[in-house]
């Protein structure tokens, strides 16, 4: 009885409870420039009547900055929440939360590699989407 109560306690400590984050993987070329890799993860649609704009722009040439703004939708008086999460390519996790006000802007400072950017919006429900997951890279003018 003993044993199969250890086996059944093993068996859910290793059904997936154990998740890892992935992080970057350092450095990049000369001068910090270039990046390390990131594993997006997959992003889903808000459900129908509650969809949402947000905007991001490019990644500032000269001060890297990442700037997130909200834009409104349909679903915006349904958004509890919006959390904006970047990892930098050094490794360095932020993040803000973005009000669901339309004009509303929240700014990260990124790298001059690859950054990783996330959406993560909650509606009245409870339930969270993450509804943008993608790089952003750092791009020279000229």
């Amino acid at each position: 009885m003993i044993i199969l109560l250890i086996i059944a306690v093993s068996a859910i400590a290793f059904a997936g409870c154990t998740g890892t984050r992935s992080m970057p993987s350092g450095g990049g070329g000369p001068g910090g420039i270039g990046g390390g890799s990131f594993a997006t993860g997959p992003t889903v649609t808000l459900p129908p009547g509650q969809n949402v704009e947000i905007q991001v722009n490019e990644k500032d040439p000269i001060y890297a900055t990442i700037t997130v703004i909200f834009a409104g939708g349909k679903g915006q008086v349904a958004v509890k929440d919006i959390l904006v999460r970047v990892t930098t390519s050094d490794g360095k996790v932020t993040e803000q939360h973005l009000a669901p006000q339309k004009g509303s802007e929240v700014v990260f400072q990124g790298t001059r590699g690859d950054d990783r950017l996330e959406v993560i919006v909650t509606l009245n429900t409870g339930a969270s989407y993450t509804i943008i997951d993608r790089i952003i890279p750092y791009r020279t003018r000229g």
